[in-house]
C-alpha cells in the first residue's frame, strides 16, 4: 500500500515538476515530510539528489521508493515521476506539427510558473534561524542579478566575499 502512495504522490510531482531543478524541491518536501522522511533525512536527501546525475526530482523519488520498499518500489517511483512529462512531450509533438503556437507566449508563461516554484522552495528550506544579514545579502544579490548586467558568477562570488570580510563586524555591531 506504502509503495502505492510514493507512486502517486511522485507521479503528481512529475505532473506539476515544469522547470525542473530546485523548482520542485518545495513540492517534494510538502508530499515527503514527514510521511515518509524527517526534515533533517530530506535535506540530506536533497544533498545526494542534487550531487548524483539526473533530475532532483527523479533521484528523491528513487531514494524514496528504495527506503520504503526496496527495488521494485524505487523502480516504480522512479517510472511515476518521468511518466507524464514523457507523454507530454510526446503529445506536444504530435500537436506541434498541426497547431501553430507562440513560443515565446509559452515559454514566458512556464517561466512564470518556474520562478513562483523556484520562491516556493527557497521558503520551505529556509533555516528556522535564518541569519538576516544572510538574507540581506541574498536579497541584494538577486535585485544586483536580477536589475544589472553584472555575471551571477561575480555576484555570487562577491557576496560571498563581502560576507567573509564584513559580516562578523557588522553582526556584532547589530547584535546578530
Amino acid at each position: 500500500m506504502q509503495t502505492l502512495e510514493i507512486i502517486w504522490t511522485f507521479f503528481k510531482i512529475g505532473v506539476i515538476s515544469f522547470g525542473g531543478g530546485w523548482s520542485v524541491v518545495g513540492i517534494i518536501k510538502n508530499d515527503v515530510v514527514p510521511r515518509w522522511v524527517s526534515e533533517t533525512d530530506f535535506r540530506a536527501m536533497i544533498a545526494i539528489a542534487q550531487s548524483t546525475p539526473g533530475p532532483i526530482a527523479l533521484n528523491a523519488a528513487t531514494m524514496i521508493g528504495w527506503n520504503h520498499g526496496g527495488f521494485f518500489s524505487a523502480l516504480a517511483a522512479t517510472i511515476s515521476v518521468v511518466t507524464f512529462p514523457v507523454m507530454a512531450i510526446a503529445a506536444t509533438t504530435l500537436l506541434a506539427k498541426r497547431v501553430r503556437l507562440r513560443g515565446d507566449a509559452l515559454q514566458e508563461s512556464l517561466r512564470t510558473g518556474s520562478l513562483a516554484m523556484i520562491a516556493m522552495t527557497l521558503w520551505t528550506l529556509r533555516p528556522d534561524s535564518a541569519d538576516p544579514l544572510v538574507l540581506a545579502f541574498g536579497l541584494a544579490a538577486f535585485v544586483t542579478g536580477a536589475f544589472t548586467k553584472v555575471n551571477a558568477l561575480w555576484v555570487i562570488l562577491g557576496s560571498g566575499l563581502i560576507d567573509a570580510v564584513a559580516g562578523p563586524a557588522i553582526r556584532s555591531l547589530l547584535g546578530i
